[in-house]
């Protein structure tokens, strides 16, 4: 299955890397929280493919109502993870398919058309980058770089994200903020970076790309370093670190 599901991604990335982005749209009125003609495209594609490899699964993207069936299969998508990215032509977004079984992920795929990497894992049988195992970082902290993001809804948080990322850099080499959560979680995933922040996440965002970091030695944790309870809560808090960064990172309050 994850083969098939890697082609119809693929064929996502092939018209997100040659889109002529004719018409950009806000959702709910925030100049932040951008939507184009792309992002509403490439998730009608995934809907109607993934729902012919795997009919009885239900289907969750960003885009439209947001009806998530825990029972049973689903697949949660994010057609272009850093539209802003894309907008701009930042040449950092990418595309997301998870399937879920019974809430949990089983699979996520993860595809950045623009350096052509794509990042795969199936529950238990570990996490790939073009076919290549990888894995969390050996490094410490102070010797890795960390990743976070602000995407919050709620301007008053803004600071709270800031004074975190402060306290983040001067426990690391430095700081990043690259506009696309799922591809800074496999950044992770493979040891570029060492730890990822981000106060407010959707399940599209991070669906995919958590089951890849979990399959390649990460530690996922919500608020106060908590393990999770629901992966698919809408909008909360994730770290993502292996076991021996999560003992040196800043805590989250």
């Amino acid at each position: 299955m994850i083969n098939k599901i890697v082609e119809i991604v693929k064929e996502c990335g092939i018209i997100v890397k040659n889109a002529q982005i004719h018409h950009v749209m806000l959702k709910n009125e925030d100049r932040r929280n951008l939507l184009t003609e792309y992002d509403l495209k490439v998730q009608t594609i995934l809907q109607k493919k993934l729902k012919e490899i795997l009919p009885e699964a239900s289907f969750f993207g960003e885009e439209g109502e947001h009806n998530y069936e825990k029972s049973g299969y689903c697949f949660v998508c994010d057609p272009i993870d850093g539209t802003t990215n894309f907008v701009k032509g930042c040449n950092f977004s990418s595309i997301c398919v998870a399937l879920l079984k019974e809430g949990k992920p089983v699979l996520g795929v993860v595809y950045n058309p623009y350096l052509d990497e794509l990042f795969c894992a199936e529950k238990g049988k570990g996490a790939t980058l073009n076919g290549q195992a990888i894995y969390t970082t050996k490094d410490d902290l102070a010797h890795s770089l960390v990743t976070f993001g602000t995407g919050v809804m709620d301007l008053s948080e803004v600071d709270d994200v800031f004074e975190y990322a402060k306290k983040c850099f001067k426990a690391s080499i430095d700081v990043r903020r690259c506009g696309s959560a799922a591809l800074e979680i496999c950044n992770l995933a493979c040891g570029r970076i060492g730890y990822f922040c981000e106060f407010k996440l959707s399940p599209w965002d991070y669906s995919a790309a958590v089951l890849i970091a979990e399959e390649a030695g990460a530690t996922v944790k919500t608020k106060g370093f908590k393990n999770i309870d629901d992966y698919f809560q809408i909008r909360q808090i994730f770290v993502m670190a292996n076991e021996d960064i999560f003992k040196e990172v800043p805590p989250v309050n």
